[in-house]
Order: C-alpha cells, then sequence, then structure tokens
C-alpha cells in the first residue's frame, strides 16, 4: 500500500468515525462498530476496549469490552480494594494517570511480564497489545485498547491508521462520556425518572404535570436522640444503612426516591391505570422494610403510605430549581407517617389506599391531621 493509499483509507476512516460515531445508540455500538471498520480496512483487531474513570455512586471506572466472537459487554470496576488494586497494575492505570500508552509484544515474554494482563491475554492466543490514551478537553485521559492474535502482531501501517483515528475517536467519545455523567448525576441526585425528564428538556420553573401515584413518606424516629448519643461517623454509618436498606425495597418495586429530607424519605410509585399494581408494589417495599433484620434493633421508623393526584415537576426561585412532587396527597401522606410514632406503628396507611388493596388490613380508628379538615382514617397491616 503507497503513502497516498494509506492517507485515502485514514480520511475514510476518520470521516466515518466523525459521521456515523455519534450516530452510534451508545459507547458499546460505538467500539463495535469502530472495530469492524478497522477489521475492513485491513486492522486485524480481535479484542478491543474503551475505558473511562466516571462519576457513579458505585463505580470508579467504566468499561466497553469487544471480542470478535462474543460481541460486547460493559464491565465496571468498583470501589472494591480488589479490583482497585487490579486496575492499578494494570496499563490502563498509567494512561489515567499520567497519559503514557504502552504496547507489549506479547510473544516475547520480558513484554507480557511487564503487566499481570500479559500473561492472561498470551493464554488466549493474542500476540499484540496497545492501550492508548484518549486525551479529552479537560487535560484528563481515557484509554483505547486494541489486541490481535495475528503472529504478525500489527503492522506499521496498522500502526499509522489507529494513531490517526485516534483524535477522532477521542471527540466521539468525549460526548458520549458527557451525557452518560449528565444522565448518571441526574439520576443520582434527581431520580431516575426525573432525571430522564429534566434531561428532556424539562428545567423551566413550573415545568412539570399532574400523575397520579402511591406517596411513601418515610422517617426514623429519635434521630436527634441517636445522632447526639453517638459519634458522626457512627451516626452516618447508621443513616446510610437505613436509606440504603430503604431505597432499595422501592426501587426493586419500580418506586422512585425523590429526595432525602434530613432523616426522611419521598418516594412515588406512579401509575397510570393500574394502581391495584402499584398499591401491591408500593405494600411489598413497605413491608420488607418492616421485616428487615437490620431495623430490629437500634432502628425505630415510621411509613406513610397514601395514593392521590399530585404535581410532578420543578419547583422553586431563579435558577435554584426542585423536581419534586407537590399536593394535599404528600401533605397526607406525611401527616400519616407522623401518627406512626404516637400509634406505635412502623407502618400506616389511607383509606383510600387500603380501599384497593388485596391485604388484610386493620382500622386504627379516626384522627385529626395538621392541615386536613376531616379526621382521617388508617389502617396497619395485621400480618
Amino acid at each position: 500500500m503507497t503513502a497516498t493509499d494509506d492517507q485515502k483509507t485514514q480520511a475514510q476512516l476518520i470521516n466515518w468515525i466523525m459521521t456515523e460515531g455519534p450516530r452510534q445508540s451508545s459507547p458499546s455500538g460505538l467500539l463495535h462498530s469502530f472495530c469492524l471498520k478497522m477489521r475492513e480496512t485491513g486492522v486485524r483487531v480481535d479484542r478491543a476496549t474503551l475505558g473511562a474513570p466516571i462519576l457513579h455512586p458505585v463505580a470508579k471506572s467504566s468499561f466497553v469490552f469487544w471480542d470478535s466472537e462474543t460481541g460486547t459487554h460493559e464491565r465496571w470496576f468498583t470501589y472494591a480494594p480488589d479490583q482497585l488494586e487490579m486496575l492499578k497494575a494494570s496499563p490502563i492505570h498509567k494512561i489515567y494517570t499520567l497519559g503514557e500508552p504502552s504496547s507489549l509484544r506479547l510473544d516475547q515474554q520480558h513484554q507480557r511480564d511487564l503487566y499481570p494482563i500479559g500473561a492472561d491475554l498470551w493464554a488466549e492466543g493474542y500476540h499484540q497489545y496497545e492501550a492508548l490514551p484518549l486525551k479529552f478537553s479537560d487535560d484528563t485521559y481515557k484509554v483505547l485498547t486494541l489486541a490481535t492474535k495475528s503472529p504478525d502482531g500489527f503492522s506499521e501501517t496498522n500502526q499509522r491508521l489507529i494513531e490517526a483515528t485516534v483524535p477522532a475517536l477521542t471527540l466521539v467519545f468525549e460526548g458520549f462520556i458527557a451525557r452518560n455523567t449528565a444522565r448518571t448525576l441526574m439520576e443520582t441526585y434527581v431520580g431516575q425518572r426525573a432525571g430522564l425528564r429534566v434531561l428532556d428538556g424539562e428545567i423551566a420553573r413550573g415545568d412539570g404535570s399532574s400523575i397520579d401515584a402511591v406517596i411513601w413518606f418515610s422517617d426514623l424516629r429519635g434521630f436527634t436522640a441517636l445522632a447526639q448519643s453517638r459519634s458522626e461517623s457512627d451516626v452516618l454509618k447508621i443513616l446510610n444503612g437505613y436509606f440504603g436498606t430503604v431505597t432499595e425495597a422501592i426501587e426493586d418495586q419500580s418506586g422512585e426516591v425523590l429526595k432525602f429530607i434530613g432523616d426522611a424519605i419521598l418516594a412515588i410509585f406512579p401509575y397510570e391505570d393500574d394502581v391495584h399494581h402499584a398499591i401491591a408494589k408500593a405494600e411489598a417495599a413497605a413491608l420488607k422494610v418492616v421485616n428487615a433484620d437490620a431495623f430490629q434493633n437500634d432502628i425505630k421508623f415510621g411509613i406513610g403510605l397514601h395514593t392521590g393526584s399530585v404535581f410532578y415537576g420543578n419547583v422553586g426561585g431563579g435558577n435554584r430549581l426542585d423536581f419534586t412532587v407537590i399536593g394535599n396527597s404528600v401533605n397526607i401522606a406525611s401527616r400519616i407517617e407522623g401518627l406512626c410514632s404516637s400509634l406505635n406503628m412502623p407502618l400506616l396507611a389511607s383509606a383510600e389506599f387500603v380501599g384497593m388493596s388485596t391485604r388484610p388490613w386493620q382500622s386504627h380508628g379516626k384522627h385529626q391531621l395538621k392541615g386536613v379538615c376531616e379526621p382521617l382514617e388508617v389502617f396497619a397491616p395485621t400480618t
């Protein structure tokens, strides 16, 4: 292949990356299509990864893996010590921290012994491994790795083509990472459904709509006394354990935690037509929390359940908004939760909620609630 042919091939591949790359559905789709295009041009890529440190409450780094036989899958490196040590012992860590590439001829023992991954790849039949830095606009480094099973490795022509495409691939990959980061932050701090609505453009004060939902309001009991009697680290551990158990129970039943208010939790189980399904989901989540082993001793709490129409959208002032639910149904759920303390019950629900439930509930009388005109009858589960 002549120098002119090389340049033509490079230009064609770069043009494809810039025009078709952003149209891929995800980083997985981008890597899959990129590797196939590389193979079409004569670069025998048999394994590849795209990786990036990410802003995520659980994961430290995210990788998309591609294999010529099995396709793509995604893997996260968490904050677990063993996974962090694995990451530090790889060529990828040198890229993340220093921006330095690595090139390993795996058929040469002194090169494959430089990193643990070298022996693993050699055992799987790979002959050459390249780890390349992708420098983002914020001067941070992400990574592209390519490996081949060709006994000849990557030729000089292959290397030139790979190097020529890195800037274009970096630009497109950065766009995916930016979108994924925005979505993760929205889901983490606003909630999955609410976050998607914000990303879809509901960012003006008053944007939103009226929805029907089961409203969940829960609160810890005696938290002030607990905070005064324990160290800050102990209190934080207890609070995170409580939030973790309750959030998992709600999300496992397709509910959405909207906010943590001190030691309280506001959540919803939206529905359109099938209110009975939403009621059953909320009941399952609440009973899981009530029966959680972690809450049998120190932790006391109350859960109030109600159903009704609420405004689901943006409220606030100026440039500071909150995506939440407001309405009389939210107030009632909060007041019902407040009765849990005086009635010594961990879980209470309104007559509207219980009237659409298939479980047995027992009345605990009518009570005058602050801000509610008529006395409200509340119920507790019998089992």
